[in-house]
């Protein structure tokens, strides 16, 4: 009877314990006070998270993709051109995002509805990598956050407490770039 007790006292405080600590978080960005100089240059997809698998869908055709983030003429605007790899095949993107003043997110040219938010780390060393969520507002409900690095391959850790810190979050549809042929160039 008492190893009974002593096991549902400590049943009830480990879930206590679990329940009252919150998720860790990523640090978001200041989109104000940001430099795209410090982010430019070449940054690999690695992972992505959502809370809907169906939102990972177009992720999971991939291998690999390389981009590069390039500032441009026009202040507050900067160019992200990517090489993805599908199979054997290669698909160029280029998106082009604006900083507006007074937004915490940036905005992708053509797609205004689309709000693009920037997180970084201090778990890791956070200029080796960064976070970048996706959404849209109802109703086609979209909520992504895509990891990239400076590195082709992360570190697992980096790529471990990526997965777990959503999943805390309830983001717990999941997945990582095989990265197992050549980048496309």
């Amino acid at each position: 009877m008492v190893k009974k007790l002593a096991s549902l006292l400590l049943y009830v405080y480990s879930m206590w314990v679990v329940v009252s600590q919150p998720c860790p978080t990523y640090t978001a960005l200041s989109i104000d006070s940001l430099n795209p100089e410090e982010y430019r240059g070449r940054w690999y997809f690695s992972a992505a998270v959502s809370g809907r698998e169906e939102e990972l869908q177009w992720f999971r055709m991939m291998d690999s993709s390389v981009f590069n983030l390039q500032t441009t003429a026009v202040p507050q605007t900067v160019l992200l051109n990517g090489d993805i790899r599908i199979g054997n095949n290669c698909m160029r993107s280029s998106t082009t995002y604006t900083v507006l003043p007074g937004r915490n997110y940036v905005e992708v040219e053509g797609q205004p509805q689309r709000q693009t938010f920037l997180w970084g780390g201090a778990q890791h060393n956070e200029s080796d990598y960064i976070i970048v969520q996706a959404t849209d507002p109802a109703p086609a409900t979209l909520d992504v956050y895509m990891l990239y690095g400076r590195v082709k391959v992360l570190p697992d850790d980096v790529i471990k407490d990526f997965r777990e810190i959503f999943a805390c979050q309830g983001k717990t549809a999941f997945v990582r770039l095989p990265q197992t042929q050549e980048l496309c160039s």
